[in-house]
């Protein structure tokens, strides 16, 4: 039985503890990884969560055929979609603009702190909304995958800021701190 188990001792490592450790370090890795990227401004924090909620949007108008919107107001942004109204017979087919449901990933935002932007469609200066769902968005992300090109500038209460910029295609470019 002794030479059993200084036999096993010898042949080094199973396969299974391997994978253990490999797996444990993979989970540390990627905490150290989300923390060292928490570590960035509010500024720059907002400005990738409102990156990868666009991406978010873009792929549901895509995968679900829906036109969204994108409506920037003073204290943050809602999201809303193009839905087809009640018409007269004989009309042709009316569209309006509607919020979308207050929860999940596309549920209205208010900025994390005291926060001033400006927001550029062509380079031009667009007025954000006052309302939580006023009117039409700003921003339009259609089915084929396109959205309105713009870039936004966050600024934060100490003067950091970030700029992004959106393409057309979806690109984004983040600059600033």
């Amino acid at each position: 039985m002794a030479s059993r188990k200084t036999a096993r001792a010898r042949r080094g490592f199973t396969l299974i503890e391997v994978l253990v450790v490999l797996a444990l370090i993979a989970v540390l890795t990627g905490l150290a990884a989300l923390s060292a990227g928490a570590a960035g401004s509010p500024v720059t924090r907002e400005a990738r969560r409102l990156a990868a909620t666009l991406k978010l949007a873009t792929d549901e108008s895509r995968l679900q055929g829906r036109v969204l919107g994108l409506s920037f107001r003073y204290d943050g942004y809602s999201w809303l979609e193009l839905v087809s109204g009640e018409t007269e017979p004989g009309a042709g087919p009316d569209f309006l603009w509607q919020a979308l449901p207050g929860r999940g990933a596309l549920a209205p935002r208010s900025w994390p702190q005291a926060m001033r932007f400006e927001l550029r469609i062509d380079g031009r200066m667009v007025t954000p909304a006052f309302a939580a769902a006023a009117s039409a968005p700003q921003i339009v992300l259609l089915p084929e995958g396109e959205f309105t090109p713009f870039s936004l500038r966050l600024v934060g209460t100490r003067d950091a800021g970030a700029t992004m910029r959106f393409s057309s295609s979806g690109q984004f470019e983040l600059e600033g701190t």
